[in-house]
């Protein structure tokens, strides 16, 4: 009888916690980046370095 009411308990108690997190997403509104804030940043560069790697990887 013990571990039929705690096995009840954990499933209420899980959907009471799903409720919860779905209740507080459906309220939260997204971020969205302001237009200014948007860089348009080139992470990659071809230096002498890089070209002297790739050269050797050929070679």
């Amino acid at each position: 009888m013990k571990t039929k009411f705690m096995d009840r308990r954990k499933f209420l108690k899980g959907m009471a916690v799903t409720g919860a997190t779905l209740g507080v997403a459906a309220t939260v509104k997204p971020a969205m980046a302001k237009e200014s804030e948007v860089v348009n940043e080139n992470l990659y560069r071809e230096t002498e370095h890089f070209k002297k790697y790739y050269k050797s990887l050929r070679d």
